[in-house]
């Protein structure tokens, strides 16, 4: 069936005045990757205007077009009748996973030739992931995990998982590269991120007092100083829970590469209130799994297109430099996560004292402890509160209280006089009840 469509396709593109031939066909896992040389005077953006159309004439549904970088032809990417998964153990055994030489190498899956496309979490330096439920993406967050587990040595990365589903990173407790275990309540979550803060500031401590400018250069004075990755599923609930998590997140984006601090962020809702333009601009490096709309595509990428993926870990990778590429995430399973962590296995305590092992510690700043949260008095949880409401919440209780207390003391608009004088005096209550409001919430601000 591929076959016929590979040779209908030049005459389904003349249909639409678009003119060209095919030169060359390359079979992948999940696509047949169709390379056309159009005439010249043809406009990729009349291609772009008429995929859909052209996809309606070949009687299929998903083709992609694109174009080829340093290349004058354009690619059709027309979706197997039979698509194949690309078992992770398979990409392991690969010599471009075995031969790459990065400080934080990850598999980000497989290119349409089902070859291993390694990329270096360092040089992102974060990954953000978006995708539907079923897409894949938790599947991928695996891989990328383990494709860190097989490169590195517990003594060289350590990692932060963060589970509010408690279902996803489960089997990751108990194990060597686990920094402290596997994060499922939300309070905890943002007080691991604060911690996270905290370390990153310790390290730059140690950084200036042996005048080097980040982990790699203490590294090689022959100092100790392990990598930390955070992997974070599910942000946006993180996000509905405590809105300072978004600034954590935004602090360690913004200044944590130096100190050897990456993070790993995924969710199921791409939309604008969840991937703000800040976590945007601080994340260059995405991933996108098959989204529900266009939209979310737009959000997540900067384009359209990733609404047209197949699934089953097709995805689209928006690279630090702005180069789109398609590829193929490689399946995981459980047994064999399972079997993989095996031989990592320990007793881990309940307490993590220090969060990383170096030296120079002493002379810096104070150890970081990942003790559990104490319980808050009820003056610091109903400061809490206040926070998390908004200042428009804060303002309408304000108001609320202010019209209480005037009406307590008699202060009402006067009606004796007739309708012109009510709306008079009313709307110079309110014009002060704004005011109060105003100077009450910036008092507060100052506390």
């Amino acid at each position: 069936m591929t076959t016929e469509l590979i040779n209908e396709l030049p005459e389904v593109l003349a249909h639409f005045d678009i003119f060209g031939k095919v030169v060359n066909v390359t079979q992948g896992p999940l696509i047949t990757d169709v390379e056309v040389e159009l005439e010249k005077g043809s406009k990729f953006a009349a291609v772009e205007k008429s995929i859909k159309d052209i996809a309606r004439e070949l009687g299929i549904s998903g083709i992609r077009v694109a174009m080829i970088p340093n290349s004058k032809n354009i690619s059709f990417e027309l979706p197997q009748e039979k698509p194949q998964s690309v078992p992770f153990s398979q990409v392991l055994k690969d010599d471009v996973f075995k031969e790459a030489d990065y400080a934080l190498p990850i598999c980000v899956g497989v290119n349409m030739h089902g070859k291993p496309l390694m990329k270096d979490l360092s040089k992102m330096p974060h990954l953000l992931v978006a995708g539907t439920t079923g897409s894949g993406k938790s599947v991928g967050l695996n891989s990328f995990i383990l494709s860190l587990i097989n490169k590195k040595t517990p003594d060289e990365l350590q990692f932060v998982l963060i589970d509010p589903k408690r279902i996803e990173f489960s089997m990751y407790n108990k194990q060597k590269y686990m920094l402290l275990p596997v994060i499922t309540e939300m309070s905890e979550a943002a007080q691991c991120l604060q911690n996270l803060c905290a370390e990153m500031d310790t390290r730059y401590a140690i950084f200036e007092q042996n005048m080097v400018r980040n982990i790699g250069e203490y590294v090689a004075k022959g100092k100790k100083m392990p990598y930390i990755v955070c992997v974070i599923d599910e942000f946006a609930d993180l996000m509905m829970f405590d809105k300072a998590v978004e600034k954590q997140v935004q602090r360690l984006a913004q200044k944590a590469r130096a100190a050897g601090i990456h993070l790993m962020i995924a969710t199921q809702r791409p939309s604008v209130n969840v991937i703000t333009g800040t976590v945007k601009a601080n994340l260059p490096t995405r991933l996108s799994y098959k989204v529900s709309s266009a939209t979310d595509s737009m959000t997540i990428l900067n384009t359209t297109g990733a609404e047209d993926l197949i699934g089953r870990g097709d995805s689209l990778l928006l690279e630090e430099n702005g180069t789109l590429t398609r590829i193929l995430g490689a399946y995981v399973s459980n047994d064999d996560i399972m079997q993989m962590l095996e031989p990592y296995r320990c007793e881990m305590e309940e307490k993590k004292l220090s969060i990383a092992t170096v030296e120079d510690t002493a002379n810096s700043a104070e150890n970081i402890e990942y003790a559990p949260e104490k319980k808050k008095s009820l003056w610091s949880r109903i400061a809490d509160f206040w926070d998390r409401i908004g200042r428009r919440n804060q303002t309408r209780i304000i108001n609320w209280i202010i019209t209480a207390v005037m009406a307590a003391f008699g202060f009402k608009a006067s009606s004796s006089n007739g309708t012109t004088r009510r709306r008079k005096t009313t709307s110079i209550s309110a014009t002060a009840k704004k005011e109060i409001a105003r100077q009450v919430l910036k008092s507060l601000k100052k506390k």
